[in-house]
């Protein structure tokens, strides 16, 4: 019996090292420097979405003000959406339903409106994670001064 165990076994392990014989490509990787230098030039394309620096694909750090244009209400039906709050504090509404109701969008995978009615209202600062799952509205409603943070959006349906 023991010898049929191995015998399994074996196969799997000698696929393991030859997927791991091939050579890779490197992580991703930025340094605290050129980020900040990113997010101090960056020209946001659009002021309610903040400057943003892309790390990889998925993954960027955003930097947004609570000065100036109000932030979108945002849906993302396809994606989870993970922030990791670096610095700064603000008001996050989620849950609820967008008002007014979004006209249908140019991208499938980016809803958006004005405000959130019926969400959940938190205070978020730093080290604070928020996981915000498809289809569920999300928005910076109050951001007191600036707010920096980790996104990670993956998609998954």
């Amino acid at each position: 019996m023991n010898c049929r165990h191995v015998l399994v076994v074996l196969p799997f392990l000698g696929l393991s090292l030859l997927a791991q014989s091939a050579p890779v490509a490197p992580a991703a990787y930025m340094s605290a420097a050129d980020i900040t230098k990113g997010l101090s030039t960056a020209v946001a394309a659009d002021a309610a979405a903040g400057a943003a620096v892309t790390i990889a694909p998925g993954i960027a750090v955003r930097r947004r003000s609570g000065g100036g244009e109000p932030q979108y209400a945002i849906i993302h039906p396809l994606s989870t959406e993970i922030y990791y709050i670096v610095e700064g504090t603000a008001s996050l509404v989620t849950g609820g339903v967008l008002d007014p109701p979004p006209a249908a969008p140019a991208d499938p995978d980016i809803v958006r409106s004005k405000t959130i009615k019926n969400g959940v209202t938190r205070k978020v600062g730093k080290g604070d994670v928020i996981v915000v799952p498809p289809g569920t509205p999300h928005w910076f409603d109050a951001i007191d001064g600036t707010i920096t943070y980790l996104e990670s959006r993956v998609r998954v349906k």
